[in-house]
């Protein structure tokens, strides 16, 4: 179940049933090699402000094509991958750590807490804050 699927958000049920963090996009070994790539690269730096510039230099090809193969491997454009996967980690920490939401933003590459929180509310329905205070409760 990803985090949002055919354009709908995810119950909360869906969110935070079965497994402590919801999969992103869907697994499969079927991607190539320069997707997988990509993927690992994205992963690895969502702290960093990654341009599409940089993941095709990553995989050695240009903007237009890495763009092209990740969204017809992935179904999703490289930027709302990447979205995802900090949304996933945000959601992650905001339930596991005692961060403040300003901590998390900034590990989730964000420097600005309107996107932030935008992007947040976008998936989970809840400001990052109000999540927290709903899901961590005893």
């Amino acid at each position: 179940m990803s985090i949002k699927e055919e354009g709908k958000r995810a119950s909360r049920e869906t969110l935070l049933g079965g497994s402590e963090r919801p999969e992103v996009v869907p697994e499969s070994t079927a991607y190539d090699p320069r997707v997988r790539i990509a993927i690992e690269f994205l992963q690895s730096n969502l702290a960093r402000k990654i341009s599409l510039i940089d993941l095709a230099h990553v995989v050695n090809l240009s903007a237009a094509h890495v763009s092209r193969l990740f969204s017809i491997e992935t179904g999703i454009s490289p930027s709302e991958y990447l979205i995802r996967l900090r949304m996933g980690e945000a959601q992650h920490l905001l339930l596991t750590s005692l961060l403040s939401v300003k901590e998390i933003m900034a590990m989730t590459g964000y420097g600005n807490r309107g996107h932030f929180v935008t992007h947040f509310k976008r998936y989970f329905g809840l400001t990052p804050s109000e999540f927290r205070r709903r899901f961590t409760r005893s």
